[in-house]
């Protein structure tokens, strides 16, 4: 009983510990890490096994408690190991939260020009070299990713020394924190795995910040199974099912782009017209997310257009789209179709919003205010 007593003191005592260092890293921009947690885990376990065993119920309450409030700590922890570096240095956090930030615009600005960085920090990851970041620097993370991704447009023209057969770089590792990295620090190393994704990497403090360059569009596979668009209005949300099999370069386009922006905002999205028994038409548009494509070649469209289905206006092929609110025959093969929306309630009740005044009856009718609306994927 004296041992169970010295633990549990023990135990509160990590508690406090580690709930005094998560008061410390929240004050952070951003978090700090905490690196060893599994002897913790072994204690958690122990407690476990206490209250299983516990002689009357009280005893095993008063265990129950302790475990819980030490698990939390634990993952409060461990949620903490997959913020963003620190980047902590002696003339304080890494020039402030601006330059991490700075670093973030700059790896967004990537991803809307095409190249995807998918970044993983605190991770080394292996790979085969091809530019030795000894003698390889890069002033931050987003310019290492660009410069993996230069390396393959390079084999691509026949820069390289096997012109297009080259080995290229498809993973990149870079050391920004000067005062953990040491003579490391801005070293870029271009390296070359031969099978994408890279495998888990074990501990969550290394120095490293790592990423991948997949070739092309290898890395919107994972998306290539999302059957459905969401659109998110502050009224509601909208489910438009993709349909591939009429529009597939349109669908992939629109997988890009709702990649791209992950969950977020949607800068030129929105309904702007209405006409009653006929559409609702809108935009979808954000910068680096170009989702136009061309009517040919794709196949041949549905001679009656149901109600609900989602095309591109006119024949240009996006951005600006419509929703069909009746079945109707008369727009012929010209609109590329790429989605279909079953449960219409939302269209039907965004016709009857308030419109502008129009000068002449046959004149566009459009919406006194628009509707903006985000998109996501599933």
């Amino acid at each position: 009983m004296v041992l169970k007593l010295g633990l549990l003191i023990v135990t509160f005592g990590c508690i406090a510990l580690l709930s005094l260092a998560y008061l410390h890293f929240k004050s952070l921009c951003p978090h700090s890490v905490p690196t060893h947690l599994t002897d913790l885990d072994s204690l958690l376990n122990l407690l476990h096994e206490w209250e299983r065993q516990g002689e009357t119920e009280a005893d095993s309450q008063s265990v129950s408690r302790v475990a819980d409030e030490l698990a939390t700590a634990i993952a409060i922890a461990r949620t903490a190991q997959t913020a963003p570096p620190p980047f902590l240095s002696s003339r304080g956090l890494y020039s402030t939260c601006n330059q991490l930030a700075t670093e973030q615009a700059a790896i967004r600005a990537l991803s809307l020009a095409g190249t995807q960085c998918h970044l993983a920090w605190h991770t080394e990851y292996w790979g085969d070299t091809v530019v030795w970041g000894s003698a390889h620097h890069a002033g931050s993370a987003a310019e290492c990713c660009a410069a993996c991704s230069s390396h393959q447009l390079a084999a691509a023209r026949g820069g390289l020394d096997k012109g297009p057969n080259s080995t290229t770089c498809n993973v990149w590792v870079y050391c920004g924190d000067a005062e953990r990295c040491g003579s490391h620090y801005q070293e870029c190393w271009l390296k070359h795995l031969a099978k994408l994704p890279p495998p888990p990497q074990p501990g969550a403090n290394s120095i490293w910040t790592s990423g991948v360059v997949y070739p092309g569009d290898e890395w919107l596979q994972p998306y290539d199974s999302m059957k459905t668009l969401m659109m998110h209005f502050t009224t509601g949300d909208v489910v438009v099912e993709l349909l591939p099999d009429l529009a597939p370069r349109s669908v992939h386009e629109i997988r890009r782009l709702g990649a791209i922006l992950e969950g977020g905002a949607c800068d030129g999205c929105k309904l702007y017209r209405v006409e009653t028994n006929f559409l609702v038409q809108g935009v979808i548009f954000h910068p680096g997310g170009y989702v136009g494509t061309t009517r040919l070649p794709n196949p041949q469209q549905k001679k009656v257009m149901e109600r609900g289905l989602v095309c591109w206006a006119g024949c240009g092929g996006g951005p600006d789209f419509f929703v069909n609110l009746i079945d109707q025959s008369g727009f012929g093969d010209c609109h590329l179709c790429w989605g279909l929306i079953r449960d219409m309630a939302l269209m039907d009740a965004i016709v009857k919003l308030p419109t502008k005044p129009k000068t002449n009856p046959n004149d566009m009718t459009f919406l006194t205010q628009e509707l903006h609306f985000n998109i996501t994927l599933s």
